[in-house]
């Protein structure tokens, strides 16, 4: 980071000298018109006026890779910022590696193939930063993350036919997770980007976590709804108003966060730490006995546990986001 001190010119006038560097690499001259952007947070921006300064192309090689390796090299990229995406064959693009692009611009939010030839494809981003700004894509994220917890709980009651539904819900969570981080990971790369996204980099940083936090009650609610038929037929029937208080701290959690409600989210995180200590002791209790499908019970168990533990963490950043505020 550089310095410079305000000069006075004229009679009142403060002016700031730019660095040369800066001044060479987006070619202005004396005369040249700049744009000042004002950020939530007070301080000032300057936009070069470049025509698109938030495009970003990156290249991606292919070399006849297993799909998963160029399907994680790609999201890498995504959540990176990158607005166009070249992907390169050697020599040319093989029937698995086109699957594996059609794959990835089906499971991120903008992405589209815009041109398929033999050697190579062109992914271009074609959403709109501010179209989706954090607080609404939380909101989202927490709607399908509810809804599959609740439906495993279902299946825990007998529903054994909505378990395949649950884990295929999973990928519109990764969607919506992805998004907000690479959303995030762009706003720290352009600080013009914060007006569009109606937040400070702060509040990036916390909505980036608490996604990541639903985002992993979205996969133990898949592992929840792998094996809670079988783990619903352990007689005890303990287990399941575990998993519903479990699904009740999330909630209330979620509601602290998006109300910004730190004293609710101290008294979640305490009863959090009640109902983990609960279904502890009552895990180590049935381990005593013998008992049947002792897997899938510890399957089930350590999904209703950290799914408590998780929501715990929202309730934490709740209280953090709270208090950056009210320094403000």
């Amino acid at each position: 980071m550089e310095s410079r001190k305000l000069q006075k010119t004229g009679g009142s006038t403060l002016i700031v000298s730019l660095p040369k560097k800066w001044i060479k690499k987006n070619k202005l001259d004396a005369g040249s018109e700049v744009k000042l952007l004002k950020q939530p947070d007070g301080t000032i921006s300057i936009d070069p006026g470049q025509s698109d300064p938030n495009k970003k192309i990156t290249t991606v090689q292919c070399n006849d890779e297993e799909s998963q390796h160029l399907f994680r090299n790609l999201i890498g990229n995504y959540l990176a910022g990158s607005t166009e995406i070249k992907v390169v064959g050697s020599p040319r693009l093989t029937i698995k590696e086109r699957k594996t692009i059609r794959k990835f611009s089906a499971s991120v939010i903008g992405f589209e193939i815009i041109e398929e030839e033999a050697t190579q494809a062109i992914l271009i981003d074609m959403s709109n930063p501010g179209a989706l700004p954090f607080r609404t894509a939380i909101k989202r994220l927490y709607k399908i993350v509810s809804a599959m917890y609740n439906d495993s709980i279902l299946i825990l009651e007998g529903s054994e036919d909505l378990a395949d539904d649950v884990v295929d819900r999973d990928k519109e969570a990764d969607k919506l997770q992805w998004f907000i981080e690479r959303q995030f990971n762009m706003m720290l790369e352009n600080s013009s980007l914060s007006r569009q996204l109606k937040a400070t980099p702060f509040e990036g940083v916390v909505y980036s976590n608490v996604a990541r936090y639903l985002e992993r009650i979205a996969d133990h609610a898949c592992r929840l709804a792998e094996i809670g038929y079988v783990a619903g037929l352990i007689p005890g029937r303990k287990m399941l108003p575990l998993a519903k208080d479990a699904g009740n701290i999330m909630k209330e959690a979620m509601k602290s966060f998006i109300n910004n409600n730190p004293r609710k989210a101290t008294v979640i995180i305490d009863k959090g730490k009640k109902s983990v200590k609960k279904a502890q002791t009552y895990f180590e209790n049935k381990y005593k006995e013998e008992m049947i499908h002792p897997l899938e019970f510890s399957i089930a168990m350590d999904a209703i546990m950290r799914t408590i533990a998780y929501s715990t963490d929202i309730s934490e950043a709740t209280i953090n986001y709270a208090a950056k505020k009210e320094n403000e």
